[in-house]
C-alpha cells in the first residue's frame, strides 16, 4: 500500500508575485524569514546552503544585481545595505538577511540575485603544450615567460611562501586578499576580508586562512601550473614562470569572487598590466546554465574591459547524470532512478524547461502545442528488494511559483524530507525552472519524475548535496532494472561560470608524451572532462590542456597525508613538496599561463583577440579528430589541443609596426662566450640579414638567417665581436665574446694573408 505524507505551509504564501525581479532561491529565503520572523529562527537547512557572513554581530548575505540608469546607490545605503563592488550595470552587495525584501521595491533593480556556494573542480604540460619551446625562444620572436603580466588566482589553499610560487628574492606574489581572515585591513573599498598590500607582506603571512575546506592546498597547485618557478633541477617548471601573481582566497561564493576580481583589476590597473584571472571552480545547482546568469554577464562585462577569464570546464564527463526529454503526449512520463553520492547527504534534482521565445518559436513551426514550455517534478521512493513498493510525493507544476517549501515523505515508517523550489519563468532567461533536494536514505532508490504536455522539452540533472553545502558532482541517471526508467547522459555538463559566453572554458585531456621505445604517443580525453553544449546550443568546452596526474606545488601548511611527494625541496628550513593532481582545475591553469605569454608578447590584444587566436591555432590530432580540417567544434574538445607555439606567434604578428617598435624581439647569441661555433636567434619567422662586427667596427661576417641558424667563428681571433640584426623596426645588436681555441686559427689565416 501506497503511503503519502506531506506537509504544506500556508498557501497565501507561496505564491511568488507576478513580477518578480528576484530568482526564486532569493525568493525562498524572504519566504522563511517571513514564516521565522528572525534570521536567528530560520531553517538551517535553507540558511546553511548560502554565503551567510557576520559583521558587527550581523548577519549579511552576499547579493548580485543589475541595475538601471533610475538606480540610486544612495536608496541602499539608507537601508544598511553595502555596495562593494560594480561592473557596468552589474552591482555586488552586502545585504543583512532581514533587507533581502526590500530590495523588490528599491527603484532602478532589475534583478537580483543571492550569491551561491562553489567548489573546485578537481611535468609533461609544458611539452605537450609546446609551452617549453616558448621559454626556450625555439620557433618564436624571442624568448616567452610571462614578464610584465598579472596572473589572478581566485581560489584558496595558498602556500606563500612556497618556492615554486614566491621565492623569498624574486617576489612573485605581489598582492593577497584572504576573505577568511577578519582582523583587517581590507583592501581600499571593501569591509571584509585582510589584504597584504607588499610581497614582504605577503611572505610573512606564510599562508592564508583556514575557510569551508581547511587548509586546503588547491590554489597553491593551480598557481604552480600557471607559472612556477619549478624545482632547482628544472622539473615542473610553470607556463609563464616571469609572471607575477594576485592571489584572493574568497568565501566560496560569487558575490565573494565577484569582489576579488573587482580588486584585482584595480591592482592591474594600478601596475599598468594586463590582467588575466584563473578559476578552477564550478557550480551547476543555481546557475540558468545558458550564460545568461548575472555573474555570466559581470564577466563579459569585464572582458569588455579587457580582463581574460579561463575557467575549468567541469568534471563530470565520465557521469551521466544529465537527461533531455521532449515529451510526446500528455500522458509521456520522463521517469529515471537518481543514484546517490557515496559521501553525499542527498541529491538535488534541477529541471529546467524552455523559455517561452523558444517555446513560441515551436508552437509557430507547429513542432508543440502552446503551453509556455511548463512542466510537473517531482520524486518516488522505490524500496529495494522485490517486490518493488513505490511512495510518491505530489507532481509540482511550474506554474504554481512555489517560493520554498519543506516537506516529506513517510515509507514504512521512514521518513525522507526534501524541499523544492518552482518558479514558472526565471527572470534571467524566462525559463520554468525547479529545484527538488531530497535526503538521502539507503534503503530506498530514489527516482527522478516529471511530465509535461506534448512538444515540451525539459533538462534535468541529478547532483551531490554534500555537507558543507557545496558541491558540483555529478552522479548518474539510470533504469536500475525499474521499467519505463532511462538512463542518463554526459551531455550539457558546463557549469558557471564556464558557460559564459566570454570566458575561456578548459577541457582536460592526457599529456601527450614519448614512450620507452622513443615513440610520440597523443593523450586522449580525460575520462572525466565535462561535455558540452550549453543549453541554449553554444559549443563549450573551447579547448584543451592536459590535467592529468600534472605535478605542481603542494601547500606545505596542508594536510598531505594523502599526497605522493614527486619532487621536495628544503627551504629556510621547511620542506616543500610538489605532488600530483587531476582535473579541469589543472588543465584551466595551463591555458591562463599561455595568454599570460599571449600578453607579454603582444599587450594589445583584446579578450576577443585572444580567444580567436588560441582557437584557431588549436592542434588536431588522432584523438581529437580533423576538426579544424572540418571546420567543426567538438562539445568535448572544443578546437582541439592548445598550442602555445602557435599562439603566442600569432599574437605577435598581430602588432603593428609602431607597436612591434616597443616590444623588440630580443636576439639571441648563445653560447656565449664561444670558441667554433655559435646559435643565432633573430626574433623573426622571415629571413634577416645578420652581420658579425669586430670591436673597432669592421664588418668580419655576414649571412642571412630565419628564427635560428648557427655561424662558424672558428677562424676568429679571440675578442670582443658584435651581432647585428636589422629588421623594418630597426637594428638590434648583442655583444659576443669570441675565446680560445680559434686563436691559432685566425693568425695562421692572417700570416697567410700578409704573404
Amino acid at each position: 500500500m501506497k503511503k503519502i505524507l506531506f506537509l504544506l505551509f500556508a498557501a497565501s504564501t507561496l505564491m511568488a508575485a507576478a513580477q518578480n525581479k528576484s530568482t526564486v532561491e532569493t525568493r525562498a529565503l524572504v519566504h522563511n524569514l517571513n514564516q521565522a520572523k528572525s534570521v536567528d529562527n530560520m531553517s538551517k537547512n535553507l540558511l546553511q546552503r548560502y554565503p551567510v557572513i557576520n559583521i558587527n554581530n550581523k548577519s549579511y548575505i552576499g547579493v548580485i544585481a543589475k541595475v538601471d540608469s533610475d538606480f540610486a546607490a544612495a536608496d541602499l545605503k539608507a537601508l544598511g545595505i553595502r555596495i562593494t563592488s560594480q561592473v557596468e550595470n552589474i552591482i555586488v552587495l552586502r545585504v543583512p538577511v532581514e533587507q533581502l525584501a526590500a530590495l523588490e521595491s528599491v527603484r532602478g533593480i532589475e534583478t537580483y540575485t543571492v550569491a551561491h556556494r562553489v567548489s573546485p573542480e578537481m611535468n609533461k604540460t609544458r611539452v605537450d603544450t609546446r609551452t617549453d619551446s616558448i621559454q626556450a625562444g625555439l620557433g618564436v620572436p624571442q624568448p616567452f615567460n610571462g614578464e610584465g603580466v598579472l596572473i589572478g588566482i581566485t581560489d584558496w589553499g595558498f602556500d606563500y611562501t612556497h618556492p615554486n610560487i614566491n621565492k623569498n628574492n624574486n617576489k612573485r606574489i605581489i598582492r593577497a586578499w584572504d576573505h577568511f581572515k577578519l582582523s583587517g585591513p581590507a583592501p581600499e573599498g571593501f569591509d571584509y576580508g585582510t589584504e597584504y598590500r607588499t610581497p614582504e607582506e605577503v611572505r610573512a603571512a606564510k599562508c592564508d586562512t583556514a575557510g569551508l575546506y581547511g587548509y586546503g592546498t588547491h590554489g597553491t597547485h593551480v598557481a604552480g601550473i600557471c607559472g612556477g618557478n619549478g624545482t632547482s633541477a628544472g622539473e615542473a617548471i610553470g607556463q609563464a614562470p616571469g609572471a607575477q601573481f594576485i592571489v584572493g582566497s574568497f568565501l566560496l561564493d560569487e558575490a565573494s569572487w565577484l569582489d576579488q576580481v573587482a580588486w584585482m583589476k584595480q591592482v592591474a590597473d594600478g601596475e599598468g598590466k594586463r590582467l588575466v584571472i584563473n578559476s578552477s571552480w564550478g557550480m551547476y545547482t543555481f546557475s540558468t546554465l545558458d550564460g545568461t546568469s548575472l555573474l555570466s554577464q559581470a564577466i563579459d562585462s569585464y572582458s569588455n574591459q579587457g580582463v581574460v577569464f579561463v575557467t575549468s570546464g567541469g568534471n563530470n564527463g565520465d557521469e551521466r547524470f544529465h537527461l533531455k526529454h521532449t515529451f510526446t503526449s500528455e500522458s509521456d512520463t520522463l521517469k529515471s532512478v537518481a543514484a546517490y553520492y557515496s559521501s553525499g547527504i542527498g541529491q538535488g534534482l534541477i529541471y529546467w524547461g524552455e523559455g517561452a521565445e523558444s517555446g513560441k518559436r515551436k508552437a509557430e513551426s507547429g513542432k508543440r502545442k502552446a503551453g509556455g514550455g511548463g512542466f510537473k517534478a517531482g520524486f518516488a521512493l522505490v524500496k529495494k528488494g522485490a517486490p518493488y513498493t513505490t511512495y510518491y510525493s505530489p507532481l509540482y507544476s511550474t506554474q504554481d511559483d512555489i517560493d520554498y517549501l519543506e516537506s516529506y515523505v513517510v515509507a514504512d515508517g521512514d521518513t525522507i524530507r526534501y524541499d523544492i523550489m518552482v518558479e514558472s519563468s526565471n527572470p534571467l532567461d524566462n525559463r520554468p525552472h525547479v529545484l527538488l533536494n531530497v535526503a538521502k536514505n539507503n534503503g530506498y532508490k530514489l527516482m527522478m519524475l516529471c511530465m509535461a504536455e506534448e512538444g515540451t522539452t525539459v533538462h534535468v540533472w541529478n547532483m551531490a548535496n554534500l555537507a558543507n553545502n557545496a558541491g558540483n558532482m555529478g552522479c548518474d541517471f539510470m533504469n536500475d532494472g525499474i521499467f519505463g526508467c532511462q538512463n542518463g547522459d554526459t551531455e550539457y555538463g558546463i557549469g558557471e561560470p564556464a558557460c559564459a559566453e566570454k570566458t575561456i572554458s578548459v577541457a582536460a585531456h592526457v599529456a601527450d608524451y614519448y614512450n620507452n621505445s622513443g615513440n610520440y604517443l597523443t593523450g586522449d580525453l580525460a575520462t572525466f572532462s565535462s561535455f558540452g553544449p550549453t543549453i541554449d546550443g553554444r559549443n563549450k568546452p573551447e579547448i584543451s590542456a592536459p590535467g592529468v596526474n600534472v605535478a605542481s606545488s603542494l601547500s606545505s601548511y596542508s594536510d598531505l597525508s594523502g599526497y605522493s611527494a614527486t619532487y621536495e625541496a628544503i627551504s629556510g628550513g621547511r620542506r616543500y613538496i610538489w605532488g600530483r593532481m587531476s582535473g579541469t582545475s589543472m588543465s584551466s591553469p595551463a591555458v591562463t599561463g599561455i595568454v599570460a605569454l599571449m600578453l607579454q608578447a603582444n599587450p594589445n590584444l583584446s579578450v576577443d583577440q585572444i580567444r580567436e587566436i588560441l582557437f584557431t591555432t588549436a592542434r588536431n590530432d588522432d584523438k581529437t579528430g580533423p576538426l579544424r580540417a572540418n571546420d567543426s567544434v567538438s562539445v568535448r574538445w572544443g578546437y582541439g589541443k592548445v598550442d602555445a607555439l602557435k599562439a603566442v606567434n600569432a599574437a605577435y604578428d598581430k602588432l603593428d609596426i609602431n607597436q612591434a617598435a616597443t616590444i623588440r624581439p630580443q636576439l639571441v647569441v648563445y653560447p656565449n662566450p664561444a670558441t667554433d661555433r655559435v646559435a643565432i636567434q633573430t626574433g623573426s619567422n622571415v629571413p634577416l640579414p645578420v652581420r658579425l662586427f669586430s670591436a673597432d667596427g669592421r664588418c668580419v661576417m655576414q649571412t642571412t638567417i630565419a628564427a635560428t641558424g648557427e655561424l662558424d667563428i672558428s677562424s676568429l681571433g679571440a675578442g670582443i665581436y658584435f651581432v647585428s640584426v636589422r629588421d623594418r623596426a630597426g637594428v638590434r645588436t648583442q655583444k659576443l665574446v669570441k675565446a680560445g681555441s680559434g686563436e691559432r686559427k685566425a693568425e695562421s689565416g692572417k700570416r697567410k694573408a700578409e704573404k
